[in-house]
């Protein structure tokens, strides 16, 4: 007795260690050190250690005993392997082994993912949107109600399980859970399947889903949608619905992150004399002021007109690139007309280099 090492000590707690606490504990050192995970002869002691440990301080009769006498006050109350045979070893840690691998006895297995392709306008994107989309699911066979028995017939407790879904053989000191073969963790037998669900408790079908896609997604962004998936072999938790986006190009609009650009075609006299034009947003449109003798291309940057970002409280910006509009036909009349302004800018043009000319010949001190 006194070779062993203390039970608090084992499962790491405080001698005031409340159930709740004392229970999380041996969970760890149990996921640590189980058979299944560790095939180490290290870990299968510890693990042999928390069992006992968790038997006697989880049982407030055994833990009074060994807080008063030790491990002389439960030598012999133990079920662990101290003492007793290996029936009772099972018989005290069955609930111990369904809470923390493998949850209840019958197998709870989780329906199949589905993945959902869905393509978007540019605009949609930008601004977020609703879509309703079909997808192929399975679905609860109304003829048994799921239950993939005939009407009027039942199913049958598993003989060999006896209805708990999982069987446990003996090797060494450990006893081993795993589904059971012949029910498949169900511990019911259909001995009279439904004629239209062919025993499944489900049947092939249509579902419609409302995808709600946030503002600001790109390409390549999946949206998960929980439950939304098929359903399980036994019609319990389905699984999760993936739909992953293509955004369509736009003509008006590029992206670059959460930057959107865009070019607006100044015609030329505004481009000279400066003026108005109207820029395209996403929603709606904006006026802004054209500077006159514009050189081409011109930039301007509209803050907080782009894209909103996903993962945090901001909005990209809107680049403008502003070209000049050059017209590809003159009228004889226009032909005229940029004549004289060609000889006009011409003769400017010649004043200007005149007067720099007589300022240079000066010098520094005339």
């Amino acid at each position: 007795m006194a070779d062993k090492r203390d039970y608090y000590e084992i499962l790491n707690v405080s001698r005031t260690a409340d159930e709740i606490t004392i229970k999380k504990a041996f969970r760890q050192l149990a996921l640590e050190y189980h058979p299944d995970r560790n095939g180490t002869a290290e870990a299968a002691e510890k693990f042999r250690e928390a069992q006992e440990a968790y038997e006697i301080l989880s049982d407030s009769e055994k833990r009074g005993l060994y807080d008063q006498f030790g491990h002389r006050g439960v030598s012999g109350r133990s079920t662990g392997f101290g003492g007793g045979d290996m029936g009772d070893v099972f018989a005290g840690f069955q609930s111990i082994f369904d809470d923390f691998f493998g949850g209840s006895a019958r197998a709870e297995t989780r329906g199949a993912d589905l993945l959902y392709r869905l393509e978007i306008d540019f605009r949609e994107a930008i601004l977020g949107c609703s879509k309703t989309i079909e997808i192929p699911r399975s679905h609860r066979c109304e003829t048994c109600d799921g239950s993939g028995v005939e009407p009027g017939k039942k199913a049958e407790t598993c003989t060999l399980c006896q209805g708990r879904g999982k069987i446990s053989k003996n090797q060494g000191f450990f006893i081993m859970s795993q589904t059971c073969p012949q029910c498949g963790g169900e511990g019911k037998i259909i001995k009279y399947p439904c004629k239209d669900c062919k025993g499944k408790g489900q049947k092939a079908g249509k579902h419609k889903v409302e995808v709600k896609v946030p503002a600001g997604v790109d390409t390549g962004v999946r949206l998960r949608l929980s439950h939304e998936g098929d359903l399980s072999p036994n019609g319990r938790e389905p699984g999760d619905l993936y739909v992953e986006l293509t955004v369509k190009p736009d003509e008006v609009f590029e992206r670059d992150g959460v930057d959107l650009y865009t070019k607006v075609y100044i015609p030329y006299p505004i481009a000279m004399l400066g003026g108005e034009a109207e820029i395209p947003l996403i929603e709606g449109s904006k006026t802004i002021k054209v500077p006159h003798l514009m050189h081409s291309p011109h930039r301007i940057v509209l803050k907080h007109e782009g894209v909103k970002d996903l993962r945090r409280n901001h909005r990209g910006d809107l680049i403008v690139e502003m070209h000049i509009d050059t017209p590809t036909e003159l009228s004889s009349k226009a032909k005229e007309l940029i004549e004289q302004l060609k000889t006009e800018l011409e003769t400017h043009t010649k004043k200007e280099d005149d007067t720099s000319k007589k300022k240079k010949k000066k010098g520094l001190f005339s």
